[in-house]
């Protein structure tokens, strides 16, 4: 079994109480007296008091008094607790300040509340100061000390709660988790965060003062070994109450001294904690003072002259100053603001956003969220459009970030959309690594997609229609993928698509508003692919519908053919690839249109068998057409052919994996070579063959030359260009051959007639 695995179970199932009240178990005490439940634990621990009580023979006796205080045994279960966390629990030891910030914070919120709602409290008391939570690493010490002036804990409190794990069923856990045989699959509770410290400490002391009345102060001593200390603590004293953590640091933990490295952790997961969370540290201020040296000559009435000097001085320093907007009314919040958070909380300075909303979930789940379009790629999609190392969803548990690397939270084509998302309670693993899939996280999905959505089609509705094409132009190439993958919206995205057509080559259209300008009767939305809208016009495919009247979308990326095989029907009309064999229009029926090719073909049998042997291995076969207007020949795919652009694309994709990029595709995804009989080469070809016979070399050099330019204009490319350059020259000298006799011909005559004018 995966120990972090067996973790969870253990101590999601134990939910053991953390240092100052964990994280996510902090809901409505309001339904409690403190006179009731004077322990320091969270609501929902105390709620359920029945369920999880003490077993008679995990009762904690103090077995010796020493000069230091009450020396205690660790419950079993904690010091397996410990072990698990110390050598497997969480990836990465960062965390241990969030977790700690996280309970101070969680103290002072519950200090807050029980100020306010205790009958008996005195409103000038000292009990009455405002929370917070200051941190401050001594280098020489070899220290970090996180204090908060919060609720603090009694001594009995410090028994409980940091010595043992509240839960009669705990043996039988452990047990399970040795055999292998427990459930790891278990949601965790924020109940471990406390332990965390040992990460990066070899001993923790906490020193603490209960706001209740008469309290003393105590401190507790462990180095995580199999005992601690309490004893009465006479160093300085917490004003009010409150609870000093002093974490004693690892050899190998000394990079957390720097105050720089605290400021980046708080920075990171703590940036929108409620209380102000402060940091000791050296600042440097610039200040003028008159300069003693250049003032010695200094003359009546003379200005004296200044100079600056740095003045270094030790204070502590607010670290959260960023506001959490996403818990304030949407009504309350300007658009500057949200523009200002953006740019803070997602380091995008120079960007606007082009789209955002603010909305809330409430029953299942209850969390705040807040969604933004950005106005322009961020770097690292640049580089790679799913690149892992994008964070674009935030998630907090009550301001406390936890995590951006959660792949569900999200479908993977709205990972342009950035935004944060605070839930009360989420399903996490107990060391809120990792997000569980659950019911809940499905309910989460499906409105984040709604609402990113949402407001994709607020933008595409914009009376300014230059933000969509600023949106499409940076981020349309994740919709593509949305039809691709997402089978739940498809029907919602595809509206969203835009493509160059024959009738808007420089303005995107969209299928309603080829819908609209369709042809009456017509019946099928064509399209063709191609690289670039520059070939896609040239295609002779697209010519024989454009040149009958039709609009012909152009897909020019090698994403749009995968993903238009997803849409192949928009509304009640047909999507119809006119680079395919066996095209029928709209106009006419398929008997009708098959009769006329039979024709052609027997028509012009001579020029097409003669080509069929020609281009053997070179076509799948070759027919006559009449839809061609302007072009001698085309070449077309069969209807499960793979279009030139997507065979290039394979192609690289089989390069790169480290197969060959010759013979992949085989005789499979050979073309049909599609001829116009009324065109002057085709009917110059067919007199070469008819006076020079099929054995003539420049028949055989103009029908393979034929093929190349269908080949080109229709996308493909030219196996050898050598041979293909070959024929050029070859009926450029001809050609120019012929020019040169015939310009002869014409002086010869012309040189005569001047000779015998001359002898008249």
């Amino acid at each position: 079994m995966n120990l972090s695995n067996a973790a969870a179970l253990l101590l999601a199932s134990a939910i053991t109480a953390g240092a100052f009240v964990p994280s996510t178990l902090r809901n409505d005490i309001a339904r409690f007296s403190v006179r009731e439940y004077p322990c320091f634990v969270p609501y929902d621990f105390c709620r359920r008091k029945n369920v999880f009580q003490m077993s008679e023979g995990a009762v904690i006796e103090a077995e010796t008094v020493v000069e230091e205080g009450e020396k205690y045994e660790f419950q079993a279960e904690v010091g397996r607790v410990m072990d698990i966390i110390i050598n497997s629990l969480y990836s990465n030891r960062d965390v241990f300040l969030r977790e700690l910030v996280s309970n101070a914070a969680d103290a002072c919120d519950k200090k807050r509340f029980l100020s306010i709602t205790a009958a008996s409290e005195d409103a000038t008391s000292a009990t009455l100061a405002k929370p917070g939570i200051k941190i401050k690493a001594d280098k020489e010490a070899m220290t970090i000390t996180i204090e908060d002036s919060g609720v603090g804990m009694t001594k009995q409190e410090l028994i409980n709660n940091l010595g043992k794990i509240a839960q009669s069923g705990t043996k039988k856990f452990v047990e399970a988790l040795g055999e292998g045989s427990a459930d790891v699959n278990l949601i965790g509770q924020f109940g471990v965060g406390f332990y965390s410290a040992y990460l990066v400490a070899d001993k923790v002391e906490v020193v603490t003062k209960s706001m209740q009345d008469d309290s003393r102060q105590y401190r507790w001593t462990s180095d995580a070994s199999s005992e601690y200390t309490i004893a009465e603590d006479t160093s300085d004293p917490i004003e009010g109450s409150g609870t000093r953590l002093i974490l004693h640091m690892k050899d190998d933990a000394l990079e957390y001294l720097e105050t720089s490295k605290l400021e980046e952790l708080l920075q990171h997961y703590s940036e929108f904690v409620e209380f102000p969370i402060s940091v000791w540290k050296e600042k440097t201020e610039y200040k003028q003072i008159p300069d003693e040296e250049a003032n010695k000559d200094l003359t009546e009435g003379e200005e004296p002259k200044m100079k600056t000097v740095p003045e270094t001085t030790e204070a502590y320093e607010q670290m959260n100053t960023n506001k959490p907007i996403w818990l304030r009314p949407p009504s309350e919040v300007s658009e500057e603001e949200y523009k200002d958070f953006y740019q803070s909380a997602f380091r995008a300075s120079y960007d606007e956003p082009l789209a955002h909303t603010h909305f809330s979930l409430e029953g299942q789940i209850e969390c705040k969220s807040i969604l933004y379009i950005p106005g322009m790629l961020p770097f690292e999609l640049s580089r790679d459009m799913f690149d892992e190392d994008s964070r674009n969803i935030r998630l907090y548990v009550k301001r406390v970030f936890i995590n951006d690397k959660f792949e569900d939270i999200v479908p993977r084509w709205l990972k342009f959309v950035r935004g944060v998302v605070d839930s009360q309670d989420l399903p996490l693993n107990v060391s809120r690594e990792i997000l569980q899939k659950s019911k809940v996280l499905s309910i989460i999905n499906k409105r984040l997609v709604r609402k990113s959505l949402d407001m994709i089609q607020s933008i595409a509705q914009d009376e300014d229609e230059s933000k969509y094409i600023m949106f499409w132009n940076n981020f349309g190439k994740y919709l593509k993928v949305g039809v691709i993958e997402d089978q739940r919206n498809k029907d919602d995205i595809i509206p969203l698509l835009r493509f160059f057509s024959s009738k808007s080559v420089d303005e995107y259209t969209s299928f309603d508003q080829y819908v609209e300008g369709m042809k009456e009767g017509q019946k099928s939305i064509y399209y063709v692919t191609a690289d670039g809208k520059e070939k896609a016009k040239m295609s002779p495919a697209a010519e024989k519908v454009r040149s009958r009247g039709y609009e012909v979308l152009y897909l020019t990326e090698p994403l749009d053919e995968i993903m238009i095989e997803s849409v192949r029907n928009y509304k009640d009309f047909k999507l119809v690839d006119v680079s395919k064999e066996g095209l029928n229009l709209d106009d006419e029926d398929k008997e009708s249109r098959k009769k006329k090719e039979d024709e052609l073909n027997e028509s012009h049998k001579t020029v097409k068998d003669y080509l069929e042997g020609a281009l053997a291995g070179k076509v799948q076969k070759v027919k006559m057409t009449d839809l061609l207007s302007e072009s001698p020949a085309a070449l077309v795919q069969s209807a499960y052919g793979m279009s030139p652009t997507m065979q290039r694309y394979m192609k690289a994709q089989n390069v790169a994996s480290g197969g060959s990029d010759t013979g992949m595709m085989g005789s499979f995804n050979q073309a049909v070579l599609e001829v116009n009989p009324s065109h002057p080469i085709v009917k110059d070809l067919d007199r070469m063959i008819r006076t020079e016979g099929e054995g003539s070399d420049e028949a055989k050099n103009f029908a393979v030359l034929l093929y190349d330019v269908a080949a080109l204009t229709s996308g493909y490319e030219i196996e050898d260009s050598g041979d293909f350059a070959q024929r050029i020259l070859t009926l450029m000298t001809t050609k120019a051959r012929n020019d040169v006799q015939d310009a002869e011909k014409v002086e010869t005559p012309t040189e005569t007639i001047e000779s015998g004018s001359d002898e008249d």
